[in-house]
C-alpha cells in the first residue's frame, strides 16, 4: 500500500510537471495547501469503517447467553461454507487500509470467514436431554395390551346355599377371600363394581318373589381396599338365585366410555328364579362395550355346570368349575398370571422406549457437536491462511498482522471447545436420563411382578 501510494504520488508529480502550462491555475491552487491539509485528506480517503454486524436471535433460550454463545450466533461471513474462494478473500484483504489495529484485522477476518453455527446453536440451547417414556402401566391405564379402559364387575351369589361348607369354611367365606385378593390386583385406573343377587328374604317359597327380585350394587368406582372390604363383609347368604336378573342389571354398573368390561359371576347353583341367564349374557355382550362374562361355578352338580357353561359361552367368556376353596384359588392364580404378564410386557416396553429415545438424543447431540467441530476447524484454517497472506504482504515484524496468528487460533479453539463441551454435556445428560428411565421401569416392573407372584403363590 505504501509503495502503491508512492507510485501514484510519483506519477502525479510527473503529470503535474508536464502540464504546468495548461493547468497552471490548478497547480497554483494545490500549492496553497499545507502539508497538514494534504495528510488529513489522505487519511480521510483511507478511513477505516467497521462492518455492520448482525446476530441471529434465539427464542427463549432459558438463560442469559455467554459472550461466546452470542458470537456463535453471528451471521456467517461473506465467504463462509461453500462460498469460500481464496482468491476473492485475498482480493478483499488487499482493499483494507494498511494501518488497521490487530483487533480490526481480526474483525475483518471474522466478517469474511466466520461459519454459520445458527442451527447447531438452536439445537444445543433448546436441547432437552430428558428421556420421558410414556407406557401405559397396568396399574394406571390398562390391564392388558389393547385394553384402553376397563371395568371389572363382580356378581356374587348370595343365595342360601352359599352357607354350605367348602372344606373347613363356608362357601361364601372362601368366595369373599378370593374376590378380595383378586380385586387388589386389578389396574389402578380401572373401575370395579360389586353386585349381589338373591341377598334378600330367605330360601322359602314365601320369600321367593322378594329374593328373586333382589339385586343390588354394593360397590362401584376405583378400588379402595377398606371401603371395598366393608362392602364385601355386608354380603350374607340368604335366598334364591336370580342370575339372569343380575346379568341384566350389571349394565348399570359399567361406566360410560368403558372400552372393555369383564364380568365375573361367582355362583354355586343354577338359575332358580325363572330367568334366562344365557339370553341375558348374549344381550350383555351385544352392547357397544366389549364385554366378557366369566362364570365361576362353586361346588355344583352336573346340571348346574352345563347351564353355567352355556352362560359363559353366550358371554364370550370362560366357565371354570371349582369344587373347593383350593380350586377357586387356582382359578384366581391364573388371573394373577395374566396381570403378571401385563407387568412384564409393560417393563419391557418401557425399557425399549427408554433405550430408543436415549439413542436418538445421543445421536442428535453427537451430530451437532461434530458439525460444529468441523465448521470451527475449517474456519480456523481459512483464517490462518488469510493471516499468512497478510503477514507476507506486510513483511514487517512489528506490523499488527504478525501477532494475529495467536488471536485466530484462540478464536477458533474457543468455538471448537464449546462444541465439544456443550455436545458432550447434552450427550451425557441424555445417557443419564435414559438410563434412569430404564432403571425405573426395571425396578417398578420387577416389584410389581414379584407382588403378583406372591399373591398367586398365596392361593
Amino acid at each position: 500500500m505504501k509503495k502503491l501510494g508512492l507510485g501514484v504520488l510519483f506519477s502525479a508529480l510527473i503529470i503535474g510537471g508536464c502540464s504546468s502550462g495548461e493547468g497552471g491555475a490548478k497547480s497554483s491552487s494545490n500549492a496553497q495547501e499545507t502539508p497538514e491539509e494534504v495528510e488529513a485528506a489522505n487519511q480521510a480517503e483511507d478511513q477505516y469503517v467497521p462492518k455492520d454486524v448482525k446476530y441471529y436471535k434465539i427464542e427463549d433460550p432459558g438463560r442469559e447467553l455467554t459472550d461466546l454463545e452470542k458470537e456463535l450466533l453471528r451471521y456467517p461471513g461473506k465467504y463462509s461454507g461453500d462460498q469460500y474462494d481464496e482468491v476473492k478473500v485475498n482480493a478483499e484483504l488487499d482493499q483494507l487500509p494498511d494501518h488497521l489495529t490487530e483487533e480490526q484485522y481480526m474483525e475483518e477476518l471474522i466478517y469474511l470467514l466466520s461459519e454459520d453455527y445458527h442451527e447447531e446453536m438452536e439445537t444445543l440451547l433448546h436441547f432437552d436431554p430428558n428421556v420421558e417414556v410414556q407406557v401405559d402401566r397396568p396399574d394406571e391405564s390398562v390391564e392388558l395390551p389393547a385394553i384402553k379402559s376397563s371395568h371389572y364387575a363382580i356378581l356374587i351369589d348370595a343365595s342360601g346355599s352359599m352357607k354350605a361348607m367348602s372344606g373347613n369354611k363356608p362357601r361364601m367365606s372362601a368366595a369373599k377371600e378370593a374376590v378380595m385378593e383378586f380385586a387388589e390386583q386389578i389396574p389402578e385406573n380401572a373401575t370395579i363394581s360389586m353386585r349381589v343377587y338373591g341377598h334378600k328374604g330367605t330360601g322359602s317359597d314365601a320369600d321367593k318373589d322378594l329374593s328373586c327380585s333382589s339385586t343390588e350394587s354394593f360397590y362401584n368406582g376405583a378400588f379402595d381396599k377398606d371401603p371395598f372390604q366393608e362392602a364385601l363383609e355386608q354380603v350374607k347368604p340368604a335366598g334364591w338365585t336370580p342370575i339372569g336378573l343380575a346379568l341384566e342389571t350389571v349394565k348399570e354398573d359399567i361406566p360410560e366410555n368403558t372400552d372393555h368390561a369383564v364380568v365375573y359371576v361367582v355362583s354355586d347353583g343354577i338359575e332358580t328364579c325363572g330367568g334366562d341367564p344365557v339370553a341375558s349374557a348374549e344381550d350383555l355382550v351385544s352392547d357397544e362395550v366389549e364385554t366378557v362374562v366369566n362364570i365361576i361355578g362353586f361346588d355344583i352338580d352336573n346340571e348346574a355346570q352345563k347351564l353355567l357353561k352355556d352362560v359363559a359361552t353366550a358371554g364370550n367368556g370362560e366357565y371354570t368349575y371349582v369344587s373347593s376353596e383350593q380350586d377357586l384359588k387356582k382359578y384366581m392364580r391364573a388371573q394373577y398370571e395374566e396381570i403378571q404378564r401385563a407387568w412384564r410386557e409393560w417393563k419391557e416396553e418401557g425399557k425399549k422406549q427408554a433405550r430408543e429415545i436415549k439413542e436418538e438424543k445421543k445421536k442428535t447431540a453427537r451430530e451437532t457437536k461434530e458439525s460444529m467441530k468441523v465448521k470451527s476447524r475449517r474456519e480456523k484454517e481459512r483464517m490462518k491462511k488469510a493471516q499468512t497472506y497478510l503477514k507476507e504482504k506486510y513483511d514487517d515484524i512489528h506490523h499488527p498482522v504478525n501477532p494475529l496468528f495467536s488471536r485466530v487460533v484462540d478464536y477458533g479453539n474457543a468455538k471448537w471447545r464449546y462444541a465439544v463441551d456443550a455436545g458432550n454435556k447434552a450427550w451425557r445428560d441424555s445417557v443419564d436420563s435414559g438410563n434412569e428411565q430404564w432403571r425405573e421401569y426395571v425396578d417398578e416392573g420387577n416389584k410389581r411382578i414379584r407382588e403378583t407372584i406372591d399373591k398367586k403363590n398365596q392361593q
